[in-house]
């Protein structure tokens, strides 16, 4: 199966060099060292001026534990329409309840506004979650494409037997891109020992 280097990337020079190295995809943010809001539009615009662009971009405004509140849905949902025309593949968000469960009302709610040729990637708030299958199921059910994780607390090589499980479960309900100190030196290393073809991080083809 063919593998995916998703570079995460936020400065112009970052997408050039992703695109030098062929990255088969590209999620775009701003502000990573917060966790990743979202990116400018003129930074959008460039990212997918490029040939065969594969970009998804963050939707997320500020540090707030992934929990939100109604005024904050209501940025959310102007950042997403703003780029309803544009080039991307598509959006990369995810919302918990206080419980760190998937906050599947504001979720699907979210979802309504993104067209119906971009998709969705639930991100790493799904490693807080307690119960991972139940979010497995419920993101499958609000036709979420792919969840981003690291397996765990800890780094995506601390967690194969995790990752393993994971895959297991996800097994042709959803996809999942490993994150959590994925590098060029080492996401073929987790590809062997999970199965999973998908990998996500700053040093992947930057």
């Amino acid at each position: 199966m063919r593998i995916i280097r998703e570079a995460c990337v936020e400065t112009k020079k970052e997408i050039d060099s992703a695109y030098a190295k062929n990255a088969e995809r590209i999620e775009l943010c701003s502000h990573l060292d917060h966790g990743g809001y979202t990116p400018t539009p003129s930074l959008v615009k460039y990212s997918t001026s490029f040939k065969n662009s594969n970009v998804l971009i963050m939707i997320r405004r500020k540090d707030d534990n992934f929990v939100t509140n109604k005024k904050d849905m209501a940025k959310l949902i102007k950042d997403i329409k703003a780029f309803a025309k544009s080039k991307i593949k598509g959006y990369v968000f995810g919302l918990l309840t206080k419980e760190n469960k998937v906050d599947v009302e504001n979720m699907k709610k979210l979802m309504s506004y993104v067209p119906a040729n971009k998709y969705v990637v639930f991100h790493m708030a799904f490693d807080l979650i307690e119960d991972k299958k139940e979010a497995i199921d419920q993101l499958t059910q609000l036709e979420v494409r792919r969840i981003l994780t690291k397996g765990g607390n800890d780094i995506a090589m601390n967690n194969i037997k995790s990752l393993i499980a994971l895959k297991k479960y996800a097994h042709e309900k959803i996809e999942l891109v490993v994150g959590g100190k994925v590098s060029d030196d080492n996401y073929l290393i987790i590809n062997k020992k999970t199965g999973i073809n998908q990998f996500h991080g700053r040093k992947l083809a930057c």
